[in-house]
């Protein structure tokens, strides 16, 4: 993911807090991060020379050490088959969707762990909502409810809606076998 929720996309792991500036010539010239070891975090070697601010994609070992590590933070004693349930979960909406950005995956996830009856509102506090249209952040209108719009384009709108069909839609795609197929999302 992007924004304020930044991890190695490979792995999950958090990053550095310190920024590297990579030569102009060779691409660089904006800061960026490395991936810091994380025992929740599904390491892999060549990892220890990379540099990210994080992915609007991740790889499902990615998605899924950051779920693990944040699960950790959140709950004092991590819930073993919370993280076998996720894991199979990711699993599947990766194989399912290739290109998948991960704020939507995230929910995807969320709906799904919710539905088979865990505790996941902690989730919500933990991603970075983007726009499905053009990958880009969202800014929010305060009222009854904050309502989220594209920050890049005006043309997109009110992405609220949008958001929830999509994530219905993907939960249906990959778990229509299991379930019955999902009108609203129990998690927003």
């Amino acid at each position: 993911m992007l924004g304020k929720v930044r991890f190695d996309p490979a792995t999950g792991a958090p990053l550095s807090e310190t920024k590297e500036y990579p030569p102009y010539e060779t691409g660089g010239g904006s800061g960026v991060r490395s991936p810091v070891r994380d025992p929740d975090a599904n390491w892999k070697a060549n990892r220890d020379a990379a540099l990210t601010n994080g992915e609007l994609e991740s790889s499902s070992q990615g998605l899924l050490g950051y779920f693990r590590k944040i699960h950790r933070t959140v709950r004092d004693d991590p819930n073993t088959s919370l993280d076998r349930s996720a894991a199979l979960a990711v699993k599947r909406i990766k194989a399912d969707h290739k290109r998948i950005y991960d704020s939507v995956a995230w929910l995807v996830l969320a709906e799904r762990l919710c539905r088979k009856g865990y505790w996941v509102v902690w989730m919500l506090d933990h991603f970075t909502p983007r726009c499905p249209h053009c990958g880009s952040g969202l800014k929010f209108k305060q009222g009854v409810d904050p309502i989220g719009y594209c920050a890049s384009s005006a043309e997109h709108g009110d992405v609220d809606g949008v958001i929830r069909n999509l994530v219905c839609e993907r939960y249906n795609e990959t778990f229509a076998t299991d379930d019955h197929h999902i009108d609203q999302l129990e998690i927003l």
